[in-house]
């Protein structure tokens, strides 16, 4: 079947990594940050113990697929994966439209952040809102860095640029000389590199609290814009979606996962999750609508996320 949807860089097919034992796989799930910040193998595993169907509960392994949102779309049209998890509300109705995907719903939230050095050069602290720490950062060409990856981050910060009304430098220059830098970096790679060298950067509550708990990040970095209400523009709330063409050999798999994720046992996990590492919750379970414990103002200190009054 085609799409109109357009893949950037490669779709990856073959697994990143393995839950369970190495004997029977049940299941692949598609998805970028859940796997990568370490809750897509807790939910996993615990499925796994406790919700794995009986032919298989011996030996059962899930798969995990890396991609981000969009190219976990066209994995999921190539019969690469059973169950997509993905963040982008316009592509998945494009889907839908086709006729090749089936969002079965919410699963859980994820919130991008606006970070940088405390020092803040660009004094976003006084900005009004995003799009006018944006037109600081250009006016002033505080160190901007940028996942230019195809990447729902991209997606979300080329779409505030734009709303700015800011043409951004050809080339990562200007006249001025170089402030936008951008890479192709993993969320993990993109957030230690612009902490190293003191840039501020759109990334997401899940890799700043997961490399906060692995203290891979400086404590000179803070939050300066994050999601206040169910409907602001910077959640990043996640979707599972499901072939309309399903593998056979992973139908009851799939059936049973997503009854999981949705299930007051799943959801409870992905509320916990990352709480007694960090002090905070890493996602938001999809009844929350957001995180309602903020990090703007906080820094890292010792694998938690802390406040002035206890730093």
């Amino acid at each position: 079947m085609s799409t109109s949807l357009v893949s950037v860089g490669d779709v990856q097919q073959q697994p990143s990594a393995s839950y369970g034992a190495a004997k029977k796989t049940i299941l692949r799930v598609g998805n970028g940050g859940a796997g990568a910040t370490g809750l897509l193998q807790v939910l996993a595993t615990e499925f796994l113990s406790t919700n794995a169907p009986s032919t298989s509960a011996n030996g059962a392994v899930i798969d995990w697929v890396c991609n981000h949102s969009r190219n976990t779309q066209l994995a999921l049209l190539q019969g690469a994966i059973d169950v997509a998890l993905t963040y982008e509300r316009d592509m998945e109705a494009v889907a839908a439209a086709e006729g090749w995907s089936a969002t079965v719903g919410c699963v859980f939230h994820d919130h991008f952040v606006f970070v940088g050095p405390a020092a803040d050069p660009a004094n976003i602290r006084s900005a009004s809102s995003i799009g006018d720490a944006f037109q600081r950062i250009h006016r002033c060409r505080a160190l901007f860095h940028s996942r230019q990856d195809g990447s729902a981050t991209m997606v979300k910060e080329n779409s505030i640029w734009k709303s700015c009304g800011i043409q951004l430098p050809a080339e990562n220059l200007d006249s001025e000389g170089e402030w936008y830098k951008t890479s192709l970096s993993t969320p993990e790679d993109a957030l230690k590199n612009a902490t190293a060298a003191g840039a501020y950067l759109l990334t997401d509550r899940s890799t700043l609290l997961r490399q906060t708990w692995l203290q891979t990040i400086p404590s000179n970095v803070t939050v300066f814009f994050e999601p206040t209400r169910a409907d602001d523009i910077l959640m990043n709330s996640c979707y599972a979606l499901r072939s309309t063409a399903p593998n056979l050999q992973y139908r009851q798999g799939t059936d049973d996962f997503l009854a999981y994720l949705l299930s007051e046992a799943g959801q409870s996990t992905i509320a916990s999750y990352g709480v007694k590492e960090t002090g905070l919750s890493l996602f938001s379970p999809a009844s929350d609508g957001f995180a309602t414990t903020f990090l703007r103002g906080g820094r890292p200190q010792g694998g938690r996320w802390m406040f002035s009054s206890k730093l």
